[in-house]
């Protein structure tokens, strides 16, 4: 907490520095010269420069508003957030990624903290919501309420840049003379891993530290491992917490634990950003996560000579092998406007300057590879992407591991105002990876470990979701099950 203390003092100095920002009312946007000054924080860091080139480009066009971008840790970012609310020193713009009722339910947290405001349809043209494909022309209750609009929504973290890749360093797999043999099955993932080993280096880098950290690995690996993966959710065969403990996953999940207990992965507990360095360093020959890796590695470490693969299956990579694919829905909400900003106007046009599909930030966005905007064409972004970056390539690897997967939020939009989710995370919260994380370190018998968690996840599940039907709430297990669903053919939410 001292460290998202100090982040906030940053935040706060930024406004000071600025001078003007938050002292004149929206409507004319008046600060004694006709300047307004924006605040705009996130948390990719590594992305910084390209959104103060973005800050300068939209001054060339809007020359009376100034847009400030400032960068946290992310972990740092989430608690320094809520802080700044309540010091009434937020930003003009923010973003918010993790709502405590699940995936979609961004906005219904923003709402009811009393975070956001709607953009300003003063400024915005009438095709507006139309720009983004996927969302119903922002529909509610998802991305709007009662007729205006709050967020411009991001991409799904799972698309073509998204999780779902096994990185690899180049140099330490022609060292141990694996070359282009990428290991597609369990088996031959370590029969790669032995090879990699007599040369020095590990083969693989997981972060552990902080459970969360987990989810990058299981993410891509259960993901194609098990039919309907959800990080942290209800099975998607029964509606239920019982994920953990079906046979495939657990299957996936002690052979994880066997590339622990052999000592194929670096030893310790490491965050993302030492699991990262393993794989640039040459300490590590794999590393998963998502496709937002090319730009990080070249940004943050300066390492180039990097490939990035389909994720190992039991028998195989792609749709024939896999026994299901990573799932994602449509672009979920992302970048709101402060209900502090005195300047919603002036944020509504950044705002709209940003989503233009065929505007200088989609473009430039595009051609650094970093992610596949909603408000572009995807086949337009592989178009814009260059062939000399590596994120191209993923791509094509892309349709081979993800797929549209049902949500239970757009099943059952009631789920919004359900306290179930929520209630069952603060049992304890990150329980499940935490356990994992043990048990990868540590051994045991996972379903020993599980069945406890499930049982107690289970009943807060079901008291909760029985007694919100009582109230009036259309919620129920069965919003979060779709048994037939087959885990590979893109499904209709």
């Amino acid at each position: 907490m001292a460290r998202a203390t100090k982040m906030l003092a940053a935040i706060g100095a930024v406004a000071l520095a600025t001078g003007v920002a938050g002292c004149a009312a929206s409507g004319d946007s008046d600060s004694g010269d006709g300047q307004v000054t924006l605040k705009w924080t996130t948390y990719s860091q590594e992305r910084l420069s390209f959104y103060e080139e973005a800050a300068a480009e939209f001054h060339k066009e809007f020359p009376n508003i100034t847009v400030v971008p400032e960068t946290l840790v992310e972990g740092d970012y989430y608690q320094a957030l809520p802080l700044s609310f309540r010091s009434r020193n937020a930003p003009d713009i923010f973003v918010y990624t993790s709502p405590s009722a699940g995936e979609y339910f961004e906005l219904a947290d923003v709402l009811n903290n009393e975070w956001a405001q709607p953009l300003d349809k003063s400024v915005l043209p009438d095709d507006f919501a139309s720009r983004f494909p996927g969302t119903s022309d922002l529909a509610e209750p998802t991305y709007a309420r009662d007729g205006e609009i709050y967020t411009v929504p991001r991409p799904p973290s799972t698309g073509a840049l998204g999780y779902g890749y096994m990185f690899f360093n180049k140099d330490v797999l022609a060292a141990a003379g694996i070359g282009d043999d990428i290991p597609e099955t369990w088996d031959e993932f370590v029969e790669a891993c032995e090879a990699v080993e007599k040369t020095g280096a590990k083969c693989l880098s997981v972060p552990t530290q902080g459970p969360e950290e987990i989810g990058r690995l299981l993410t891509v690996f259960m993901g194609v491992n098990m039919k309907g993966y959800r990080p942290l959710g209800p099975s998607i065969e029964n509606g239920d917490y019982s994920q953990i403990l079906d046979p495939d996953y657990v299957e996936a999940l002690e052979f994880l634990r066997s590339l622990f207990a052999d000592g194929h992965v670096i030893p310790g507990s490491y965050d993302k950003v030492a699991g990262r360095q393993a794989l640039a360093t040459g300490d590590a020959a794999f590393y998963f996560d998502g496709g937002w890796m090319p730009s990080v590695f070249s940004e943050s470490f300066q390492f180039e000579n990097f490939g990035a693969a389909l994720p190992p299956g039991k028998d195989g990579v792609g749709p024939e092998n896999y026994k299901g694919l990573i799932g994602q829905g449509p672009p979920m909400p992302e970048t709101f406007i402060s209900a502090q900003s005195e300047h919603p106007k002036e944020a509504t046009q950044f705002l709209e300057w940003m989503t233009r599909p065929d505007g200088w930030y989609a473009e430039e966005f595009s051609k650094n590879g970093f992610d596949a905007l909603p408000w572009i064409d995807p086949d337009q972004v592989a178009d814009l992407v260059p062939t000399s970056n590596p994120a191209h390539e993923l791509f094509e690897l892309s349709p081979q591991v993800h797929v549209l997967a049902p949500q239970a939020s757009l099943k059952c939009p009631d789920l919004a105002q359900s306290k179930a989710a929520t209630n069952v995370e603060n049992i304890r919260p990150q329980w499940v990876n935490g356990a994992i994380v043990d048990y990868l370190l540590n051994g045991g018998d996972w379903e020993s470990i599980a069945s406890p968690i499930v049982d107690e996840q289970n009943a807060v599940l079901n008291s909760t979701l029985e007694a919100e039907a009582e109230a009036g709430l259309d919620v129920s297990a069965e919003c979060f099950a779709e048994p037939e669903w087959d885990g590979l053919t893109p499904f209709e939410n």
